[in-house]
C-alpha cells in the first residue's frame, strides 16, 4: 500500500530565486478543517462561511470551493515571488548549492515533478551539468518518440490522437528550450 494513502502530506513548494522551499497544507487538510468549522479562509485573509457545503445537494459549490483551493498561489514570504509545486517527494538542495537549484528549476520547466503516489517517483535526477545535459538529451529523444508513435496511429485506433500529438510536441518544445537556457547559463 503506498504511503500517502494512510494520511496526507504536505506538498513541498519552492521558490528558485531564493533557493528556498517550504511545505504547504495539502486541499483536504483545508477541506477536513472547513468540514469542521464550516468557514473558508480565503487567501486574501476574509473569512468566507460555506455552511452545509458538504451534502450531496451542494455538490456543484463543493467543487467549486475545491478548484479555488487548488487554484490558490502560493507566494514566497521572503521576495513575494510565485512558488512552484514540486509535490510531496522534493527534498530541497542546500541553498548555496547554485548549479542542484538549477538543475531541479531546469526538471519543472520540462514538467518532472516530485508527484507521486510514494511507490515510484521522478526517478533518476542528475546531480552535476554534465549529467543533466545527457538526462536532456535522452528525455528529448523519449518525447520525440511519443510523438512519432502517436502519428504513427491511426484517428480511429487512437480517438485522442491529435490532443496526444500536441501535448507531446509542447513537451518537446520545453526539453529544446531547457537545453538552450543550460547551454547560455553554463557559456
Amino acid at each position: 500500500m503506498c504511503r500517502y494513502a494512510r494520511k496526507t502530506y504536505k506538498s513541498h513548494y519552492t521558490c528558485f530565486k531564493c533557493r528556498k522551499s517550504f511545505k504547504q497544507t495539502d486541499t483536504y487538510d483545508i477541506l477536513s478543517r472547513i468540514e469542521k468549522e464550516k468557514v473558508y479562509h480565503q487567501p486574501d485573509g476574509t473569512i468566507r462561511k460555506v455552511g452545509d457545503v458538504f451534502t450531496k445537494a451542494k455538490k456543484e459549490e463543493l467543487d467549486a470551493l475545491v478548484e479555488e483551493i487548488n487554484a490558490r498561489q502560493i507566494k514566497c514570504p521572503e521576495c513575494g515571488n510565485l512558488m512552484a509545486d514540486l509535490g510531496w517527494d522534493f527534498k530541497a538542495p542546500k541553498k548555496t548549492a547554485v548549479k542542484e537549484w538549477k538543475i531541479v528549476e531546469g526538471l519543472f520547466i520540462i514538467g518532472r515533478c516530485f508527484h507521486s503516489c510514494g511507490c515510484d517517483g521522478i526517478g533518476y535526477i542528475p546531480q552535476n551539468s554534465k549529467d543533466y545535459e545527457e538526462y536532456l538529451k535522452n528525455t528529448l529523444e523519449e518525447y520525440k518518440d511519443n510523438v512519432l508513435s502517436g502519428q504513427n496511429k491511426t484517428d480511429r485506433e487512437f480517438p485522442e490522437k491529435r490532443e496526444y500529438i500536441q501535448f507531446w510536441t509542447r513537451k518537446v518544445s520545453d526539453v529544446k528550450a531547457e537545453i538552450i537556457r543550460q547551454k547560455f547559463e553554463t557559456a
